[in-house]
């Protein structure tokens, strides 16, 4: 009985060892490196905290737009006005655009014509950061022209720089015009580089940049590490340079470092509240190859919200290209896991059944176990009893040999023979000592067995019950059948243990059975009368 629930449990280890072997493979590529966990965990923090940067930057815009309502002069006015546009641009692109018209109509005078230029230069950037690509260019078309200073030159291949480059990610390699974008895009960094001073943060930017995409790893590494050392972690240089050394990283097989620098570009953006940000969707996109589902699927959901929030259609279109897989493979986990977690549900189900029914098994075999313990309890009580009484009446016996051996001594010291052969042939005393002997058996059979009459009588015919005198212990058939509940059954020996002659047993043990109920079942239904003294038996051998 103990095999089966030993080979139920063995099935389920079995079960449970194989799911649990099958669910760690979910990567779709041979990992590279183990994920770094505590990079991650300080990423899902910084994205928890999300909405106080966004406060913070709204209060501070909120500060600027005050200073409108005060009535400054114009040209104050208008610098609020180009910072307010500038501070918008990578938050919400409709509110940059808005600010940057404002701008262009509020332009004071400026003989250099620098501030003209600048606005719509801010206009540029924030309609190339919404993805309207067509007034942009016009707008840039018409400034190409002009003769511009130094420092709007600068301004103007800025500007054009960050046109082409969106332009390029709308695009994604997937057209005829990538290349003449990434052509636009690399002569406004050859421009930049000639125009700003060597000392310049975004210069050693360019310049690095320039490096990465020559594959010249180790020198472009150097160089960006000493950008993210020289620059504050939220800045604009610092963010786009650690997504640089991300590449870096991965083209030298330092997948960790990859995804260390993909991620502190991603606190970067997320803390300066830019939601135009390449590094969190390109971090979703390796994590789902490497098969790590929910933070894939949990990061490339944020920065979709936060480019739709911020109306950055550009990157809108960029991050949909590979949301539906992400989104598909992380739906097929769930249902992966919800079936598994199933299983486990079933699982455990059965085993808490198998419990239940270990238990209530223990349960039952405890109380067997008392209930035999009692039996035995009751036997024991019985064959104390029994050995008892069988001392008791040997000993009786031996006082009354011993009286008699004193009788017949002094009857022959005294010359009395014949009154001793006289009393002996009357039988006197075989009968008072066959009476006491009776006596002392019934008394010892009715300690045993007190109501041994009344199970007797559930045996017999209903107008054949045996009924005692009220002296009366037992009537000699009563006490023939007691030793058959005691598993004396012979009659023979019966008769001699209670020194009947063997055919009146018979007729006793008849004249019962003609009053039984099931004659021929009888002497066995009595052998089966409360068996609770199977010890006693094997006693009387």
């Amino acid at each position: 009985m103990k095999i089966i629930p030993n080979i139920i449990i063995l099935t389920i280890l079995t079960f449970l060892l194989s799911a649990s072997c099958g669910s760690g493979q979910q990567s779709r590529h041979n990992n590279h490196a183990s994920i770094p966990s505590e990079t991650l965990r300080r990423l899902n923090t910084t994205i928890a905290k999300a909405p106080i940067y966004q406060e913070k930057k709204k209060i501070y815009i909120d500060s600027l737009k005050n200073l409108l309502k005060s009535g400054n002069m114009p040209s104050s006015q208008w610098e609020v006005l180009i910072e307010i546009a500038d501070q918008y641009r990578q938050m919400n692109a409709d509110s940059s655009m808005y600010y940057a018209e404002k701008a262009v109509e509020s332009v004071p005078e400026d003989p250099t014509g620098f501030k003209r230029i600048r606005s719509e230069l801010s206009l540029v950037t924030a309609l190339s950061t919404a993805g309207i690509f067509s007034p942009a260019v016009q707008r840039l078309d018409s400034i190409s022209g002009l003769q511009l200073t130094k420092e709007a030159r600068i301004e103007f291949w800025k500007a054009s720089r960050i046109m082409y480059s969106y332009m390029l990610a709308f695009v994604q390699d997937h057209s005829k015009y990538a290349n003449i974008f990434r052509e636009k895009y690399i002569n406004c960094d050859d421009s930049l580089l000639v125009l700003l001073p060597e000392t310049d943060p975004f210069r050693k930017f360019i310049y690095a940049e320039r490096l990465v995409n020559d594959a010249k790893w180790e020198k472009a590494k150097s160089q960006i590490e000493e950008l993210l050392k020289s620059n504050p972690v939220e800045s604009n240089i610092y963010a786009m340079s650690a997504f640089q050394l991300a590449l870096v990283n991965k083209n030298l097989g330092d997948y960790t470092g990859y995804v260390e620098n993909l991620s502190l570009s991603a606190e970067s953006d997320i803390k300066r509240c830019v939601k135009e940000g390449i590094a969190l969707p390109t971090l979703a996109n390796w994590l789902y190859e490497e098969g790590d589902l929910e933070n894939a699927f949990n990061y490339i959901n944020f920065a979709l919200e936060e480019a739709n929030s911020g109306n950055i259609r550009m990157r809108t279109v960029s991050i949909a290209t590979f949301m539906p897989l992400i989104d598909e493979a992380y739906r097929h986990n769930i249902d992966s896991s919800n079936n598994k977690l199933l299983a486990y549900l079933l699982i455990s189900t059965s085993l808490l059944l198998i419990a239940i029914i270990l238990s209530a098994a223990l349960i039952k075999n405890v109380r067997n176990s008392r209930s035999k313990e009692k039996k035995l309890e009751a036997t024991s009580k019985m064959l104390e009893a029994y050995v008892g009484n069988f001392i008791g009446v040997c000993s009786n016996y031996a006082s009354r040999l011993d009286q008699f051996s004193k009788l017949v001594t002094r009857k022959i010291n005294a010359g009395q023979s014949e009154d001793l052969l006289k009393l002996i042939s009357a039988g006197k005393v075989n009968d008072e000592e066959s009476e006491e002997f009776y006596r002392l058996i019934d008394k010892a059979i009715l300690d045993i067995f007190p109501d041994f009459v009344e199970q007797i009588n559930t045996l017999l015919l209903p107008d054949k019950k045996i009924e005692l005198k009220p002296d009366e212990l037992l009537i000699p058939e009563v006490r023939i059948y007691a030793f058959v509940r005691l598993g004396v059954d012979q009659s023979n020996k019966i008769a001699q243990i209670l020194n009947y002659s063997v055919n009146t047993v018979y007729s006793y043990r008849n004249r019962m059975r003609n009053r039984a109920i099931d004659r021929e079942k009888f002497d066995v239904n009595i052998a089966n009368l409360g068996r609770v003294d199977d010890g006693l038996a094997s006693y009387l051998g």
